[in-house]
């Protein structure tokens, strides 16, 4: 009996012993342990690294000039091998150079670089590419060895420097947005197409539309927007980039681009103050078919189709030119302004490169190369065409396979017929869109295997 109440005894005082640890929770030394906070030691930016796009947009580092120029000597050395040889001026020497360096300024003073897709054209390739264009020896070179068209190298900087934020602010591959431009307008940003397009990157009435809903609807889309116009006005202003351009024998005289308003407006270049005044800075020229009203506004027409006017009629350029540039180019909210035209054309192509294909009640998730190029097509034809073209795919191939596709599957994704069902058979729309995603494509990509 003794022996049973030993062991009943026992038993009790470790079940109360048990109890008195349940119920002491500061005496187990592990509930209540002060939170110990590890610091993550500060580490190099790594090489292409993007800070968060919307947090600072206006970050600066405390690099010189002299500082950033010995950076990138390697990148000029790089450059002026090729460019003594190859390239038959001036103005396009530097041209060429800001584009090739231009990534590296940004990042070294800013910290805000561009992003490329797996197999596209690094800097070097996409100007390369520019060089081997039929366009650049047959206009590019004839305009801006000859005094008469009135070459705006001042152009050309806005177009590189804002084609190169927009690309940043709205995280789109560089070469994609940069190749879209190229073949859209030929960087003419005053260009009118057929069907009424405007601008560096043709932005159609629907488009604009488009645009200003996405900013109604996607507020971190219009933060995009207003960061990059803010960055732009910040580039312009800085006393470091001012001297690295004249360093590279630029004279840059940018605009006072003001606010950026709530809405973009179109513009129709035909009007008749317009020709007025081309009308009357070809009279002040000393051309007197200035007076001829007709005349002028066929000229125009031409003009902005891309055609280059010849003899007497090559006034018309640097006229039409200055005019546009005075009325509409000086200030954010015009297509024909080439800051705002950019902007937004990098905002419809990424929302295009983020878009919901939703067919037959599913998503399909396309790898961010073939992404690409089914929104430069949406960008050229709208949405609703490249949805019924990648229903045609998927008739044709299992899911996962069109899924698994890169742009580097070609006679997978860029078929005429399919295309031509898309487009219900409307040859010319066929045919200008299937050459629209080749002529992007052969300037975007490089030959290489993912």
């Amino acid at each position: 009996m003794g022996k049973k109440n030993a062991q009943y005894f026992i038993r009790m005082a470790f079940i109360i012993l048990l109890c008195c640890m349940a119920g002491e929770p500061h005496s187990n030394g592990h509930e209540n342990r002060p939170v110990e906070r590890y610091t993550i030691p500060e580490t190099p930016l790594p090489e292409g690294f993007i800070p968060p796009v919307l947090d600072n947009p206006s970050i600066v580092t405390f690099l010189s000039a002299s500082e950033i120029r010995r950076h990138i000597n390697i990148h000029y050395e790089a450059f002026n091998k090729k460019a003594d040889s190859a390239i038959p001026n001036s103005p396009l020497k530097r041209l060429h150079q800001l584009l090739t360096t231009f990534d590296q300024i940004s990042k070294l003073r800013y910290r805000r670089g561009v992003t490329f897709l797996p197999c596209q054209k690094n800097l070097p390739e996409l100007v390369d590419y520019i060089m081997n264009s039929r366009w650049y020896h047959e206009f590019l070179i004839p305009v801006s060895t000859n005094e008469v068209y009135d070459y705006s190298e001042n152009t050309a900087l806005r177009i590189i420097l804002s084609a190169h934020t927009a690309a940043h602010f709205f995280q789109i591959p560089f070469p994609t947005l940069f190749c879209l431009i190229f073949q859209e307008s030929k960087f003419d940003f005053k260009i009118k197409s057929y069907t009424g397009a405007l601008g560096l990157g043709q932005i159609t009435g629907i488009a604009l539309k488009q645009i200003n809903l996405i900013r109604s609807n996607e507020p971190p889309e219009n933060r995009r927007l207003l960061a990059a116009a803010s960055h732009i006005k910040n580039i312009y202003a800085d006393p470091v980039i001012d001297e690295l351009l004249r360093d590279m024998g630029f004279y840059p005289m940018f605009p006072q681009l003001g606010a950026f308003p709530n809405r973009i407006q179109k513009f129709n270049p035909y009007q008749g103050t317009v020709i007025k005044q081309v009308s009357k800075e070809l009279i002040r020229r000393g051309f007197s078919y200035g007076k001829n009203f007709a005349l002028v506004r066929r000229l125009i027409k031409r003009n902005l189709k891309g055609e280059i006017l010849r003899g007497k009629y090559a006034a018309v350029h640097p006229a039409l030119l200055k005019v546009t540039d005075v009325n509409y180019g000086k200030k954010f909210g015009t297509v024909l302004n080439i800051e705002t035209n950019l902007i937004v054309s990098a905002m419809l192509l990424r929302h295009y490169m983020n878009y919901e294909w939703i067919v037959w009640n599913r998503k399909i998730h396309l790898q961010p190369s073939l992404a690409a190029i089914m929104a430069i097509a949406a960008y050229n034809q709208g949405p609703s065409v490249i949805r019924e073209y990648i229903r045609y795919l998927l008739k044709l191939h299992p899911r996962y396979k069109i899924e698994q596709a890169t742009s580097k599957d070609h006679r997978l994704f860029l078929s005429k017929q399919g295309i031509r069902k898309a487009l219900k058979n409307k040859s010319r729309r066929v045919d200008e869109l299937f050459s629209h995603i080749h002529k992007i494509t052969q300037c975007s990509e490089n030959e290489c295997f993912e």
